[in-house]
């Protein structure tokens, strides 16, 4: 029980700013008027939602400071670290909910610690992506440093997966691609992360994933791992620093984060972490901890091959066998789903896996081509569409297929400012839509926001008598159906300005009419 009076509480609410005289009238009268109890008037301050617990209980034990930074006031935390607080704020005059991030006390007065929270969380205001949690505001106001952020309502992963133990092999698939998404629009910004685990993904209520505390990361990128500064001003980026040692490369190593992105999915599917979890600093940081990791298939026997091969892509101890980059993780992520979403869920097979790496290693280079790329294929033809999707995505780029070119001409139309293009390079095919097909060619080439898009138009017999009607240039170009893949791609590297390659990815041809 309190040892405030009611006076006493509506005293110390009104010298803090949390509630004005009139609002103290209306709740004492209320309560049952001047001499009531601390017990009846804190439920009216509640049930109104004058105040919450969280600030009565500061109230209680006479906290003076600590409910406002900035436009915000705060209404209660919502998690706490070695070096920052989590609050829920509502702007005073709109009521807009954000969350305010706030570094403790005792780094306010570390003028280099204090820089660094600043200058990293300004460099991440730029990064807006659906997957990344966005920093709107960063101050630094009476001593207290702070970053205002949206307010994510739902989770964090590690008490999503302390929660539920094992999480379902299709939403760990979609969780962790969510993130494998934010890592590489990042590092197209020129920002690792640095500290991907659990705690650091946030899920919203329609099941979204959002990765925070990239600012904290970019932080660690500068500090030495063996200095007692780091030591005591992060030590949870210890695994980062294991694990490079366990492997000899860089601190800056952007393979490290695609390694704990696998770390990730595997403890979301056999519902413990693959790496010991300690407290102890020697052996967070010894080698054994990376090399003595226990086969997915010891949780779980039946474990599709194609999710145990995912896994063990991304853990790859040797950095040169892991997916290069998010993005290249995130495109055998996107393949391990479609895989697995087309029926192929047999067992593990470790034979068929030693031959998958061989085949992985010779793709390598190919992977890389279409990296950070993303073709739309624009055809009704399912053929079609199909072909050049499997043989496109072989060689590392993003495909997008829509049936219908009015719907795609929309999606370019109406991105936000702030957004990147939908493609790259668009294909028009004609196999599906005839003639329709060279008017959406034309179409694109007279828009304003389209026309500077390499395309590419597939030609087929039936058409070929109005290819005098396409407006064609060096940057717009017609190919005749049927044709060799291998000619769809020495012209995308060419539209794209990418170093041309004789080697031939197959010789099945692309159809006329997709026969």
């Amino acid at each position: 029980m309190s040892q405030l009076s009611a006076e006493q509480l509506s005293q110390r609410a009104h010298e803090c700013r949390l509630l004005e005289s009139a609002q103290l009238d209306r709740a004492m009268s209320a309560a049952g008027g001047r001499g009531t109890t601390f017990e009846a008037l804190q439920s009216v301050l509640l049930k109104q939602e004058y105040l919450t617990n969280w600030q009565i209980q500061r109230l209680i034990e006479g906290h003076r400071r600590g409910y406002f930074y900035g436009k915000w006031k705060v209404l209660y935390m919502v998690g706490a670290g070695t070096f920052a607080r989590v609050y829920r704020a509502a702007h005073q005059k709109t009521g807009e909910i954000k969350a305010v991030k706030v570094l403790r006390n005792r780094y306010s007065s570390d003028l280099d610690t204090r820089d660094r929270f600043l200058r990293e969380a300004r460099t991440v205001m730029r990064l807006r992506h659906p997957n990344i949690v966005p920093i709107h505001e960063v101050s630094d106001e009476g001593g207290r440093t702070f970053m205002v952020m949206d307010f994510i309502e739902g989770q964090n992963l590690r008490d999503y997966v302390k929660a539920h133990g094992v999480i379902k092999r299709h939403v760990a698939l979609k969780l962790v691609r969510d993130v494998a998404a934010g890592l590489d629009y990042a590092l197209k910004q020129g920002i690792g992360h640095r500290d991907v685990k659990l705690s650091n993904v946030l899920l919203s209520t329609n099941g979204q994933a959002k990765l925070v505390d990239f600012g904290l990361a970019s932080v660690n990128k500068e500090m030495d791992v063996d200095s007692s500064v780091q030591t005591n001003f992060n030590p949870r980026s210890i695994d980062y620093a294991g694990l490079e040692k366990a492997t000899n490369v860089a601190r800056n190593d952007e393979r490290s984060d695609v390694y704990f992105l696998g770390v990730l999915l595997y403890h979301m599917l056999a519902g413990a972490s693959p790496l010991e979890e300690t407290r102890e600093r020697i052996k967070r940081l010894s080698p054994r901890r990376y090399r003595e990791i226990v086969p997915l298939t010891n949780y779980d026997p039946d474990m599709p091959h194609r999710v145990v091969i995912l896994v063990n892509r991304l853990m790859e101890l040797d950095p040169e066998k892991r997916p290069q980059t998010p993005g290249l993780a995130l495109r055998e992520i996107e393949q391990t789903i479609e895989a697995i979403e087309r029926g192929k869920t047999q067992r593990y097979d470790p034979e068929a896996a030693r031959k998958d790496a061989e085949d992985y290693q010779k793709l390598a280079h190919r992977e890389v081509e279409g990296s950070g790329k993303t073709v739309m294929v624009i055809d009704s033809n399912q053929k079609i569409q199909n072909a050049l999707r499997e043989k496109l995505k072989n060689l590392g780029y993003r495909v997008l297929v829509i049936g219908d070119p009015q719907r795609a001409l929309i999606r370019f139309m109406e991105l936000d400012p702030a957004e990147e293009r939908p493609a790259d390079c668009v294909i028009f095919g004609c196999s599906g839509l005839g003639y329709e097909g060279i008017q959406a060619f034309n179409e694109f080439a007279d828009n304003e926001e389209t026309r500077d898009i390499p395309a590419i138009i597939l030609v087929t017999s039936g058409v070929k008598k109005y290819l005098a009607d396409a407006k064609v240039s060096d940057q717009r170009l017609p190919l005749d159906l049927p044709l060799k893949f291998a000619k769809v791609r020495a012209t995308l590297q060419k539209l794209l300005g990418q170093p041309a390659d004789d080697e031939a990815v197959d010789t099945q041809a692309l159809q006329d009419g997709a026969t």
